[in-house]
């Protein structure tokens, strides 16, 4: 029998999926951007106008749109030198206050960026030193939409357990990478163990 939610973080998963494809793409243009003004500073002495601006955009968005997808799988940063020693209903109650705190602090953050973003928009402000006249708009959007969609993920893994990542303690990941020394499963090639 399916879980509750199932289908609806597998399609949270579906667009989490898409935002990292979309990450490795404007990474890839990043990389042709930077490729192609290299060679055309080396060999033709003309370099892609903006393409320090636009490399910096890019990053923006490379950076701060996979962070959902990051907390899917629970790559951010932990640090549970005690809390891994608690017993698993309080690992419990910090996972959802830890989710809790994540989702107000990353939403303030999203709202604030967002209004940055506005007045960017409104004002049609153009990037410092742009030769192509870019506006810095689009960049700025980048911002909170990562964070925005980092909160849903957020709340998500608050509202449905089954979406947080299947952790592992470093001390559980330790024992089970020495777990073919201790056991006596420590077959060479010729299979005598020696």
């Amino acid at each position: 029998m399916a879980r509750p939610g199932e289908s609806f973080i597998r399609l949270i998963g579906a667009i989490d999926q898409q935002i990292v494809r979309l990450s490795q793409c404007l990474l890839a243009l990043m990389v042709i951007i930077t490729f192609v003004s290299v060679i055309g500073r080396t060999f033709f002495s003309k370099s892609v106008p903006d393409d320090l601006l636009f490399s910096e955009m890019l990053m923006v968005a490379v950076v701060f749109l996979p962070m959902g997808f990051v907390q899917s799988v629970g790559a951010h940063l932990e640090v549970t030198v005690i809390t891994e020693h608690f017993p698993q209903k309080i690992q419990t109650v910090l996972v959802k206050l830890g989710l809790i705190i994540g989702i107000t602090f990353f939403g303030l953050m999203t709202w604030f960026s967002a209004q940055m973003a506005w007045e960017a928009w409104e004002l049609d402000a153009i990037a410092y030193g742009s030769a192509l006249s870019i506006p810095e708009w689009p960049a700025k959007a980048l911002i909170p939409l990562g964070l925005g969609w980092w909160c849903v993920r957020m709340f998500v893994q608050l509202v449905f357990r089954a979406a947080r990542p299947k952790h592992e303690t470093e001390l559980t990941q330790a024992l089970e990478a020495t777990e073919g020394y201790t056991s006596g499963n420590t077959q060479t090639k010729n299979g005598t163990g020696v």
